[in-house]
């Protein structure tokens, strides 16, 4: 086997100011519990030091090989050969992608993420911080907030912030239940807030920019939820559109682009959505191919079986993650197996 092969990812769990992760344990079989809701998956960056601190490691977040070497190192010595020539041109060595497992012992405070256009004019990032979730796992009831409803415009959502009157902010936006395999779309600068006992695969820009409305009960200081910006200039990250008109928009229908006796392979978000990530399921019954190499973050949701490529093949099942080089070529599934793999924006 050459260096170019799919890798097993471990758990790598990150510092956060909020409650969770005992579903991530769950899922992943994990012996021994570890602490954190948030376990970034096949990620090439790093937690800013504003969220670390000056005495943590400033390469926390930075996913390791099961060889123990950085993601992040080893692709910047082989950019053609982990990103592939198109990728590794585009975003100057980046992925463009983060993925996370993310579960939600608390509710999330309310808040929303810059868009590109923003992160370039007032952060120096070419990468906002649009977001796709795919429903792991849900308790009875569970829930979240996307989007305003109607009649809300900037002064009602500063006088919420100013007071912190979250129950008007809640009130204000549209409560979606959710379930297992549900999937949601969340543009650059829509309010949301994920509600307890939800698990998630999200994809997102490799950015941790959120301006959050709610942030004194997170033990948040007004400077860090609005990025250091200040309210007047962070309020234009919202989105006040109402989305009780609008929510196909934010809950894609799924494209099957193959089918067989032995399976599927589903698109789960739309063309909106492909400048910033692809994610396809890939469910399983005999052997399943996904056609093009690419750079890949591989969740494997329910079953087990394997996973093949150009020059090998390794035992899988739920619970594993896997970062896939484009060098591997295009890979196949095979046994009964559901899996999701998250793939970077498409560029040419």
């Amino acid at each position: 086997m050459t260096d170019l092969e799919p890798y097993l990812l471990g758990d790598n769990r990150v510092p956060v100011y909020y409650a969770g992760g005992e579903q991530i344990n769950e899922f992943r079989g994990l012996p021994e519990p570890v602490q954190g809701p948030e376990d970034w998956v096949g990620s090439l960056v790093p937690l800013p030091p504003a969220i670390l601190g000056p005495d943590a490691d400033p390469t926390t977040g930075v996913s390791r090989l099961s060889d123990g070497r950085s993601l992040a190192d080893v692709v910047t010595d082989d950019p053609l050969g982990w990103l592939g020539p198109d990728l590794a041109a585009a975003f100057g060595g980046s992925s463009g992608l983060l993925v996370k497992l993310l579960d939600a012992g608390e509710r999330l405070p309310v808040h929303c993420h810059p868009d590109r256009a923003f992160a370039r004019r007032n952060l120096g990032s070419v990468f906002g911080k649009t977001e796709g979730w795919l429903v792991m796992r849900a308790k009875p009831d569970a829930a979240v907030w996307l989007g305003m409803g109607p009649q809300v415009d900037v002064a009602d959502l500063r006088a919420w912030i100013d007071r912190q009157d979250v129950d008007s902010m809640l009130a204000a936006m549209l409560r979606v239940p959710v379930e297992p395999g549900d999937v949601l779309y969340v543009p650059a600068g829509v309010p949301h807030s994920i509600g307890p006992g939800v698990m998630i695969t999200e994809l997102q820009e490799p950015t941790s920019f959120s301006v959050l409305a709610e942030y004194e009960v997170f033990g948040v200081d007004a400077a860090a939820a609005t990025l250091g910006l200040g309210w007047d200039l962070a309020l234009s990250c919202f989105d006040l559109s109402d989305f009780s008109k609008g929510m196909e928009r934010l809950r894609p229908e799924g494209r099957v682009l193959a089918r067989s006796p032995q399976g599927q392979v589903t698109s789960l978000f739309g063309l909106e959505a492909e400048a910033f990530f692809r994610a396809y399921r890939v469910e399983c019954h005999g052997r399943v191919d996904l056609p093009e190499p690419s750079f890949a973050v591989v969740v494997i949701a329910q079953g087990a079986g394997a996973l093949h490529w150009a020059e090998g093949h390794r035992s899988i099942r739920a619970g594993h993650t896997l970062v896939v080089p484009f060098g591997a070529g295009p890979i196949s599934f095979s046994g009964d197996v559901t899996a999701c793999a998250c793939l970077p924006p498409a560029v040419s």
